[in-house]
């Protein structure tokens, strides 16, 4: 399918599902399936085409959108073609996923939810394909916005909705208003030039309005991402307020059209701006910023009683990672030397791996933490406990996606890390900035492993459920984990297949125009990039390509494990079957089980200045906890 046909077809079908719900509001079912159906169809359409953008074929689609007196350039290359791919999974997985978690939802609520879905990714797909910062824009972020409020609005009980929806609100109009506000700044702007007339007015700009222009820039997309300070006032309301599967949408995409933003502007726009733009200086604020969001963000998650806050701090860490990945590319390419410059594009692929990999995981620990919310009814975590028994499929899935974020080997958040971090050593060796921020990127991957050891052991492997839960549970329905399946499968492949994924991302920038990196993907270059700078050194100095690392470290663990068992049973001793020593207590129940607050309370107290201490989980028939974590008052 062409790239047009897949464009088209896609809008085509969130039309249908649109007005369906518009015509049907009272006949819930009919609106319920018909949205799934339209919207499903409409995700294969939009995939078909962005891989045929992503391959190049009829590449790049440059056209315009006539609307009346109204008209904005539209523009689908590689880079777009991947992040429409990205869009398409995680729109399906998430509709199919809604078709049953909103099964028991009143009409009214059902038939709102369905008007504004179709609306929403509308909208996103308008974020990833206008090439302009004027109307198209405008028009395809107030579809996104407004739309993306009411699904906010819609997650919980007026009560707690309101406040968290309007704050995410505001946040979206302030970021969208520093963003076509910016264009103003170059010379001789019409409103409507396409991003590659605006750089090239760019390079006939004074120095201080392009220094204002790329500023209002990084505020305006690094905020829609998550950037500290700023993502810490709404993204958490908003994540833990919406719907899982819409938060599985506004984590796994609706963040990265953020990062599509910041790279469209740093290694598109600025590239044409010439000795106007400054890419050590801007390579210097992404690597500060990132290596703050990245650490505080996590640090801040690892804090959390509700598992849904928990997912969404952890979300503004993940992005961090992205943005400190960006940073050190753009410092490694301002080098000059070409080797360092191939670590510049290593980095760079990286940060791109890493957004698919955070799009797929993250939106899957989204579905899980629904999964959670539909059996139990209940967000917090020292409610919950033993799960793995009742709930095994989604256990083992949330076990795994765990395992990935964590950045283990074998897992795909290890690949996209290890391409950024090693690649920022390597490149860094004589910047203190680099090394410094890469020490700070590495050692927030154990405060990551711990926010997972406490989502995974108080959810699943503790014991509390039993107690504390009023009502029988037990595993999700089958349109539930499909999609969380076809997610994990998804996430499997990322680990340990690669140089498949190297090459898509490769072939994606390959058909994207003025690119910064633009020929480094192609030819020789892309064989030596694979052969070269993607191995790795053991120790008779012949190369090990990182293609095969997770699957060796993988046969090791089951090796391992086979020895282990092998040792175990070969005394010939016997199994007893004890009762657990309870430290004293007699009986395990509520009044002696581990909560939350006690895990890696010196930590916490350590780390008491990167905020979000006060801990407070409310259901939504009001709230039930409230504590500062790691202060005195809970010891």
């Amino acid at each position: 399918m062409s790239v047009l046909a897949g464009f088209y077809l896609s809008l085509l079908s969130l039309s249908l599902s649109l007005i369906t719900a518009l015509i049907f509001g009272r006949k819930p079912e009919v609106v319920r399936v018909a949205g799934t159906l339209f919207i499903s169809l409409s995700c294969i359409f939009l995939a078909l085409g962005a891989i045929s953008a992503i391959t190049g074929e009829g590449h790049p689609a440059e056209f315009e959108v006539n609307l009346g007196i109204f008209h904005f350039p539209i523009l689908i290359d590689g880079l777009s073609g991947l992040f429409l791919l990205l869009l398409s999974i995680l729109g399906l997985t998430s509709v199919i996923y809604s078709s049953a978690f909103t099964k028991k939802n009143e009409p009214g609520r059902l038939q709102k939810y369905y008007l504004a879905l179709p609306v929403f990714i509308a909208g996103l797909i308008g974020l990833l394909t206008v090439d302009d910062l004027g109307l198209g824009f405008t028009l395809s972020w107030q579809l996104m916005a407004i739309s993306s409020y009411f699904l906010v609005r819609m997650g919980r009980p007026d009560k707690i909705s309101v406040r968290p929806a309007r704050v995410y609100l505001l946040f979206m109009e302030a970021d969208w208003l520093m963003i076509i506000s910016s264009a103003f700044l170059t010379k001789n702007y019409q409103f409507g030039d396409s991003l590659a007339v605006i750089g090239e007015k760019l390079a006939h700009s004074g120095r201080i309005e392009i220094l204002i222009f790329f500023s209002l820039l990084l505020a305006g997309f690094g905020l829609k991402a998550g950037l500290f300070p700023l993502g810490q006032f709404w993204i958490p309301g908003a994540y833990s307020t919406a719907s899982p599967p819409v938060s599985a949408l506004l984590a796994g995409i609706l963040e990265k059209t953020g990062v599509f933003g910041l790279i469209r502007i740093f290694f598109f726009v600025a590239k044409e701006a010439g000795a106007n733009f400054n890419p050590d200086l801007w390579g210097k604020v992404l690597v500060i910023s990132g290596t703050l969001t990245l650490f505080i963000g996590t640090v801040q998650a690892m804090k959390q009683s509700d598992y849904l806050r928990l997912l969404g701090y952890s979300s503004i860490g993940q992005v961090g990672y992205i943005i400190f990945a960006l940073g050190s590319s753009l410092l490694a390419w301002n080098s000059g030397s070409q080797a360092i410059r191939h670590l510049a594009a290593v980095i760079f692929l990286g940060a791109l791996y890493h957004s698919l990999n955070h799009g797929i995981f993250k939106s899957l620990l989204f579905l899980v933490g629904g999964s959670l919310l539909y059996s139990t009814g209940t967000r917090d975590l020292n409610r919950l406990g033993g799960l793995l028994a009742a709930m095994p499929v989604t256990g083992i899935l949330a076990a795994l996606s765990s395992y990935s974020i964590a950045g283990m080997p074998a897992s795909s958040g290890f690949v996209s890390k290890w391409l950024m971090i090693s690649g920022n050593f390597l490149a860094g060796r004589n910047s203190l900035l680099l090394t410094f921020s890469g020490i700070v990127a590495l050692f927030t991957a154990a405060f990551t492993l711990a926010c997972y050891v406490k989502f995974f052991g108080l959810a699943f492997t503790s014991v509390g459920a039993q107690w504390k839960i009023k009502k029988e549970i037990k595993e999700v329905p089958t349109l539930m984990l499909i999609p969380k399946i076809l997610l994990m499968l998804i996430c499997l492949s990322q680990a340990f297949m690669p140089l498949v994924y190297v090459n898509l991302l490769s072939k994606s920038l390959n058909h994207s125009e003025d690119f910064l990196f633009s020929g480094m993907f192609t030819g020789h270059n892309l064989t030596n990039f694979k052969a070269e700078v993607l191995s790795l050194k053991i120790f008779d100095g012949r190369n090990l390509l990182a293609a095969t690392g997770p699957l060796i470290i993988l046969l090791i663990i089951v090796v391992l494990i086979f020895l282990a068992r092998w040792f175990r049973q070969s005394a010939g001793s016997a199994e007893v079957t004890v009762p657990v020593w309870l430290c004293g207590y007699q009986d395990l129940n509520q009044d002696n089980i581990y909560v939350d607050r006690n895990m890696f309370s010196d930590l916490k107290k350590i780390f008491w200045w990167t905020g979000g201490n006060k801990v407070i989980v409310v259901d939504d028939e009001g709230e039930l906890a409230g504590c500062n974590a790691g202060t005195k008052k809970d010891e």
